[in-house]
C-alpha cells in the first residue's frame, strides 16, 4: 500500500524546517527541545494523515466523458466527473494517460472536494490526425486540505478508444450558416440568380412581387384567392470531389497536411451538395487510381463518403493524371461538376498535366482548387531589413506570382479554377458551388 503514497512539497518544506532548528539549537541550547517537539509534530501528524486519507480516498468516483467520434482540427472537450463521499475536505491533483498524438505531456487538472460533493472538470482538445485515439488510465492524487503533507494515489482502469474522423463539426457548422440568412457572417456570398427558375416545386399564395406568368388559375378558381407554382433551380446535377493524394498534398498548414483540408471541406461540400438535392461522388487518386464512389442523393451517401474520406491516406508519390483522365472517361459517363483538389507547385508541374486537365474540362466542368502558401505570402508582405530578407521577399514573391501565372494559364483554357488558403477553402469551395448553381453552369 506504501507504493501509492507520495510526499508533498508542503512535507519537505516541513523536514527544512525541522533541520533548521537542529542546526540552530547547537547556538541556541533551548531550541533543542523546540527541535525534538516539532520532529515529533510532523512525525505524528504524517503517520495519522496517512491513516485518514487512506481511509477517505476509497470514497473517490471518476468518470471520464468522450465521444466516440471526434472531429478532425476542431476544439472538443472532454470531461472529468470526480465525486467524494467522504466526510473530510480533499485536494485532488487528476492526471490522465492522453492519445500519444495529442501530443501532451503536462496535462494536470487541480481541484477541491468538500464532503458529498461531485465536480465536473473539463479538458479541450484538438485532434489533428485522423484515427484510433487511445486514452488510458486515470490517476488522481489525494490529499488532506490540511496540513497535505502526503498524497495518496489512486487509479482508475478506464481505458477507451475512440475515433477521429473528417470534421462533423466543420459540415453541420456550414450547413446551418448556408441554409440560414447569416451565410454572409462566414464569407458565404449570395449570389443573384441568373433567369427563372425551371423546376417545378409545389403551388402556394400569391405575395406581392411574384410574377403574374407563374399564376395558376386552376388553383385560383378552386381557393377562390390567387395562386401561383413555385419553382425551383433544376436538381440532380452530379458533383464530384476529387482528391489529389500525392506528395504536393502533404505539405502541412496549422498541423494539418493539405490532404486534411481537402478531405474535411470534401465531407462540408457533400453534406451542401445533398441538402440541395445534387448528387454527389468521389474519386482520389496518386499514382493509381484509388478510390470511387459513384455520384448518388440518397440517405446513405454521406455516410458512404464519409468512410472513404476517413480511411484516405498520403504518400510521397508522384500524381498519374493520365490515370486520373483515363478513369473519369471511363467511369463517369454523365457530364458532371469536378472539384479536383491539387497542389501544383511550379509552371512545369502544370505544363505536365495541362493536356489532362484540358480533356477532362471538355467532357465536365473541372474545377481545379489550388492552395495559397499563408507562410509565402506572410514573407512577402514582410519588411525586409537586411540583405537575407531581401532574398527571402523576392523569393515569396516569384513563387507567388508563378501560382497566379498558373492560374491565369488554366483560365485562359477555359479551366476554372480556385485560389484559396488552406484556412479559407470549405467556404471558397461553398461559394464556388452556389455560384454555379445559380449560374445555371453545367
Amino acid at each position: 500500500m506504501l507504493r501509492n503514497v507520495y510526499l508533498n512539497p508542503r512535507l519537505y518544506v516541513a523536514i527544512t524546517i525541522v533541520i533548521a532548528l537542529f542546526v540552530l539549537s547547537h547556538s541556541f541550547e533551548w531550541l533543542f527541545m523546540v527541535s525534538q517537539g516539532a520532529l515529533l509534530f510532523v512525525s505524528l501528524t504524517v503517520l495519522l494523515e496517512y491513516f485518514v486519507i487512506k481511509s477517505q480516498v476509497k470514497h473517490i468516483s471518476l468518470n471520464r466523458e468522450v465521444a466516440e467520434n471526434l472531429s478532425l482540427h476542431d476544439e472538443q472537450k472532454v470531461y472529468y466527473h470526480v465525486s467524494f463521499g467522504g466526510r473530510l475536505g480533499v485536494n485532488l491533483q487528476l492526471v490522465d494517460e492522453l492519445p500519444d498524438q495529442l501530443q501532451i505531456r503536462n496535462f494536470r487538472e487541480n481541484t477541491t472536494l468538500e464532503e458529498t460533493e461531485t465536480k465536473s472538470i473539463e479538458f479541450s482538445i484538438k485532434p489533428t490526425e485522423r484515427g484510433k485515439y487511445s486514452f488510458g488510465q486515470s490517476i488522481v492524487y489525494a490529499s488532506l486540505v490540511f496540513p497535505g503533507f502526503i498524497n495518496f494515489r489512486k487509479s482508475f482502469n478506464n481505458p477507451v478508444d475512440v475515433v477521429v474522423v473528417p470534421s462533423i463539426i466543420q459540415m453541420k457548422r456550414y450547413e446551418l450558416m448556408t441554409m440560414a440568412k447569416t451565410a454572409t457572417l462566414i464569407g458565404i456570398k449570395k449570389v443573384r440568380q441568373v433567369g427563372e427558375n425551371d423546376e417545378f416545386e409545389h403551388i402556394r399564395g400569391y405575395q406581392q412581387g411574384d410574377n403574374i406568368k407563374s399564376i395558376n388559375w386552376k388553383a385560383t378558381s378552386r381557393r377562390n384567392e390567387l395562386m401561383v407554382n413555385q419553382y425551383q433551380n433544376s436538381r440532380s446535377q452530379q458533383i464530384y470531389c476529387v482528391i489529389d493524394k500525392g506528395r504536393s498534398m502533404k505539405q502541412p498548414f496549422d498541423n494539418l497536411t493539405l490532404l486534411d483540408y481537402a478531405i474535411n471541406t470534401s465531407l462540408v461540400i457533400s453534406n451542401i451538395v445533398l441538402k440541395k438535392y445534387d448528387k454527389i461522388g468521389l474519386i482520389s487518386f496518386s499514382n493509381t487510381f484509388e478510390s470511387f464512389v459513384k455520384a448518388e442523393n440518397k440517405p446513405k451517401q454521406l455516410g458512404i463518403i464519409s468512410e472513404y474520406l476517413y480511411h484516405q491516406k498520403t504518400d510521397f508519390k508522384e500524381s498519374n493524371f493520365n490515370q486520373l483522365y483515363k478513369r473519369i472517361i471511363r467511369k463517369v459517363s454523365q457530364r458532371s461538376i469536378l472539384l479536383l483538389f491539387t497542389n501544383f507547385e511550379n509552371n512545369n508541374d502544370i505544363e505536365r498535366n495541362l493536356a489532362y486537365l484540358q480533356g477532362i474540362n471538355k467532357r465536365h466542368l473541372l474545377i481545379v482548387v489550388l492552395f495559397q502558401n499563408t507562410a509565402l505570402k506572410a514573407a512577402s508582405e514582410a519588411r525586409a531589413n537586411d540583405i537575407s530578407e531581401v532574398y527571402v521577399k523576392t523569393f515569396a514573391r516569384s513563387t507567388m506570382l508563378e501560382k497566379k501565372l498558373m492560374i491565369n494559364k488554366l483560365s485562359s483554357l477555359g479551366i476554372q479554377t480556385i485560389l484559396t488558403e488552406p484556412a479559407k477553402l470549405s467556404v471558397d469551395v461553398i461559394n464556388k458551388y452556389l455560384e454555379i448553381k445559380a449560374k445555371r453552369m453545367r
